[in-house]
């Protein structure tokens, strides 16, 4: 420590003994800046004059003037679709250029092909600067060995800036990856190895060179890698992925891939993460793989160490990673060292914990070990579901749940059981209120019992994005001893008993209470329940045929049950008990709606309805409002939605008129907005929806509800759900409605073109388009059958940025699937405007590619939202677009979803607020 003292000290007096040059200004401004050239380095929004070391898209923006090396520019024209020629100068390696009063020259970066370091000298004075972008010292497979020269100022990356990353030799990292892949490939199962496609897959392809395995790779691979070739070794013989093909094959793959649909339906894949990270504990859980390889293309703590020395710079500045902690670790050394982002980077180790769900300890894996749980506690349950969420094929998963629900012995552990592997902890027919211990509790809990921080615990929730691994990480670090046994029983009791405290403190209480009677993977599982994310794959349909499986009985007849209960709990009771046919409608139990199948036009209509031998067929206006179900009796009147929850309070006029009725009815139908006598949109009956003062309902407006009855499913202790849709019309007209409620009016048609005016006729209505229904058809609960269809056309497209990518969940939890666009706002200087979210549309290939690009280009992140640089240009169709407070652009887009990537386009062709606020029927600003 003295002798660091006694450097710094002697360093400070030298620069006030010698006259030296005065350094380069360096700032920056959410980018490095070089105000004295006028020229940025790397930064990730467009400016006048930009210098890019490589084709990373972190690194790369259209920019008035940019420099780089030919490689590189090369790469952004085939992956970017930037021009050749123009506005971006391709400068020779190791050649100056000068250039109003500066020299520039590139020298090879050795992070990736065609990566580039720069050498700026101010040619007044002699003053210097180095930046080096990312880049490494150890010779890559792929890429040029990096050339460091002196230079007053050194600008360094320092993603690995810590003691602790010292990576292997790159040949023995090599050696260790092809054995894996050997055994893999002789074991009989296909080795998918995970690399970015531009760069690291290279270097895995040129590593791959002589060891004589034939090689298939991710479209996004091929691109980048037939770009490239030219410049790099002996490949091995590749081609484009074929999953028909695919055995015998080593795949390289994006990082996306390893739980990518195509590689899960090969389902004999092992895949394996190859990344510097691979150097921290845990690596293989953090990435869900089978095996990690650090393998890097960024410098690790001796080379950063290396490269300070050699370039004997007089100020370093840090960007990217451990900068705070390298930068001070510099300083103790004697160097003038600073971070000049401001920005810290937090990863945490992960020591100690399992690599793999499937290398649980005994408690979750106890068949293994000898050790089976008593079948009705819960602990048995969480194997079985760590069983059925390992288990890929869905006839083995269903055998599976079957055995077990077989051996219950209670009817009320029949009934739990199969509540909880559907994800729900009540009876939901039994209309009982929510448990409300959200994520905050869950986290408090979790944190309170095993001391994490903050930071530590968003860092493994973050890396998971999953409340059940990343409780079980959490718990692991218990060493819980002694856990007890919970039944099904008494965790309902426990449910419940959260339920009915109030405020998170008690609610905090009983979690940890109950977390400390558990291990840590049956733990983990009720935070499954509690967040209802059990990653099992038990969707309904597969429970109802387990407990068809489990008690002998027809699978469509246990459907038909539990739509009739409104609980699959229920009707396992009634399986059980072979009394099925005793399900029936009850008022106040929802039934799930009748659904219809979407067509595009009237011909495919006709074609469809004609085929099930209709010789006419019926046509309802579609509303544009909110589909409800209507339950009314002498003592009690509910409404309901689509999904079963009530929404009485929000709609008292309804109420108060349904109440008028002398039937006792279940009636299905839609509750639109009118103001004027003039049918409104779902934008205005939304407003309606949610309001906690009840009064406000009441209060002076001129928009009315009503309720417009197009089914009738059950009347006085009777069932029409097997009546044709004739007959249930009929009865209808007889029911004496009371104003506030109205019957829809039906028209037949008996041609395509009947068809078509009849749509055109809705739509000049101001209704979304048509319902089509077959007379004879039955009522189908919860089924979107071909006896009912649907005819609507989108509204119109718009062009559009992303600005924030969102990771998404259930089997999307480890991509970023959900996506918030922005439109040009002319009107301010083409600021963003955020106009809409979107989530369908693209394919799973489309949504990994568009993950490695969201995951280089994140500005931000909060949870689990990135904002990223816009440059995603979608297409995006919807229903129809109104006025709203919702996003800052003052509209709102009803039922928008992805037609397409716009890959020819730049953000400055998306279309305008002006434009949007033209199809919303509004003037402009």
């Amino acid at each position: 420590m003295a002798e660091h003292l006694t450097n710094i000290i002697w360093l400070r007096l030298l620069s006030v003994a010698l006259p030296m040059t005065p350094l380069l200004k360096v700032e920056y401004r959410k980018g490095i800046y070089l105000p004295e050239a006028d020229l940025w380095l790397d930064p990730h929004h467009g400016v006048k004059r930009a210098f890019i070391s490589h084709a990373h898209s972190d690194h790369v923006a259209r920019h008035e003037w940019t420099c780089c090396s030919a490689l590189t520019r090369e790469l952004m024209r085939v992956r970017y679709g930037m021009s050749k020629d123009g506005h971006v100068e391709a400068l020779p390696m190791r050649q100056d250029f000068e250039w109003e009063g500066w020299r520039l020259r590139l020298f090879p970066a050795g992070h990736i092909v065609g990566s580039a370091m720069l050498h700026l000298t101010r040619m007044s004075d002699g003053a210097s600067l180095l930046y080096t972008g990312d880049y490494k010292l150890r010779q890559g497979l792929s890429s040029e060995r990096c050339e460091l020269l002196t230079a007053d100022t050194l600008i360094m990356e320092t993603t690995f800036g810590l003691p602790m990353f010292r990576f292997p030799p790159t040949a023995v990292v090599i050696e260790q990856m092809l054995r894996w892949v050997r055994e893999t490939l002789d074991e009989g199962e296909i080795p998918v190895l995970l690399g970015y496609s531009l760069g690291k897959a290279q270097e895995i392809l040129c590593a791959l060179g002589d060891a004589g395995y034939p090689v298939m790779v991710h479209p996004s691979i091929w691109e980048m890698t037939q770009v490239v070739a030219p410049w790099l070794g002996r490949l091995p013989d590749y081609q484009l992925f074929d999953p028909a093909r695919a055995k015998g094959h080593v795949l390289l793959f994006p990082p996306g891939g390893a739980r990518s649909q195509a590689i899960r339906k090969l389902k004999i894949c092992r895949t394996a993460m190859l990344s510097g990270w691979a150097m921290q504990s845990g690596a293989k859980y953090r990435y869900q793989v089978d095996a990690a390889f650090p393998l890097s293309d960024h410098a690790d703590y001796p080379e950063l160490l290396e490269t300070v020395k050699v370039v004997k710079a007089r100020r370093v500045f840090l960007v990217h990673g451990y900068t705070r902690e390298f930068a001070a670790d510099l300083r103790a050394r004697g160097y003038d060292a600073w971070t000049l982002e401001g920005a810290d980077q937090l990863e945490m180790s992960l020591d100690g914990m399992p690599d793999r769900l499937d290398a649980l300890p005994p408690d979750a894996s106890g068949a293994a070990k000898g050790v089976v749980e008593a079948c009705d506690s819960l602990a048995r349950w969480s194997q079985v579901g760590e069983l059925a969420a390992a288990e890929s094929s869905r006839l083995k998963k269903t055998a599976l749940l079957a055995e077990y629900l077989r051996a219950l012995e209670s009817e009320n552990d029949v009934a739990l059981a199969v509540r909880y592997c559907a994800g729900l902890l009540f009876d939901p027919a039994a209309a009982e209120g929510p448990v409300n211990a959200g994520w905050a509790i869950i986290r408090r809990a979790l944190q309170e019992l095993s001391g994490l921080s903050d930071a530590e615990y968003r860092a493994i929730s973050r890396s998971q994005a999953d409340a059940g691994r990343t409780a079980y990480l959490v718990l692991s670090r218990m060493n819980l001893l002694d856990p007890q046994t919970v039944t099904l029983g008494e965790t309902d009791q426990f449910f419940r008993a959260v339920r009915e405290v109030r405020g998170p403190v008690p609610k905090t209480k009983l979690l940890k209470e109950q977390l400390l009677r558990l291990t840590a993977h049956t733990g983990s599982w009720l935070i499954r329940l509690l967040t209802g994310e059990l990653r099992m794959g038990s969707k309904e349909g597969l429970i109802e045929e387990a407990v068809a499986a489990a008690f002998d009985q027809n699978a469509d007849q246990v459907r038909e049950a539990a739509m009739l209960c409104g609980d699959i709990g229920r009707a396992a009771v009634l399986a059980r008990r072979a009394e099925l046919h005793a399900a029936a409608p009850q008022p106040m139990v929802p039934i799930k709606v009748m659904l219809a199948s979407p067509e595009e036009t009237a011909a495919e209509v006709w074609q469809r309805m004609t085929a099930l031998g209709a010789q006419s067929i019926w046509l309802e206006d579609k509303y544009d409002g909110i589909r409800a179900q209507l339950h009314v009796t002498p003592q009690r009147m509910e409404i309901f939605t689509r999904d079963l929850k009530p929404i009485t309070d929000q709609f008292p006029e309804i109420a108060l008129a349904a109440r008028q009725m002398t039937d006792a009815v279940i009636l299905d139908g839609e509750i639109i907005a009118y103001s004027d006598d003039k049918k409104l949109s779902f934008f205005d009956l939304q407003k309606r929806l949610g309001r906690r003062d009840q009064a406000d309902l009441f209060l002076p407006s001129d928009i009315t509800v009503r309720y417009v009855v197009f089914d009738l499913l059950w009347q006085n202790d009777r069932s029409w759900l097997d009546r044709s849709l004739q007959e249930r019309r009929q009865q209808l007209e007889s029911l004496q409605l009371p104003q506030g409620l109205a019957l829809i009016g039906v028209q037949r048609a008996h041609s395509v073109e009947e068809v078509e005016a009849a749509f055109m006729a809705a739509r000049r209505r101001n209704n979304e388009g048509l319902i089509i229904k077959d007379p004879d058809s039955h009522y189908s609960p919860g089924r979107r059958g071909k006896s009912w269809l649907k005819l609507k056309k989108a509204f119109a497209t718009l062009d559009v940025v992303v600005v924030k990518a969102e990771q998404g969940h259930g089997k999307r939890s480890h991509v970023l699937s959900d996506y918030t666009f922005a439109v040009r706002d002319e009107e301010s200087d083409n600021a963003l405007r955020v106009i809409g979210k979107a989530y369908s549309g693209l394919t799973d290939v489309e949504i990994e590619e568009l993950t490695e690009h969201f995951q280089q280009t994140t500005l931000e992140q909060k949870g689990r939202v990135r904002t990223v640089i816009p440059q995603i240009i979608l297409e995006i169709a919807f229903d129809s677009i109104q006025a709203s407070d919702r996003h800052d652009s003052g509209l709102a887009l009803r039922f928008p979803r992805i037609k397409a990537i716009r890959k020819d386009k730049a953000v400055e062709e998306i279309d305008t607020l002006t434009y949007a606020r033209k199809l919303a029927g509004l003037p402009g600003k």
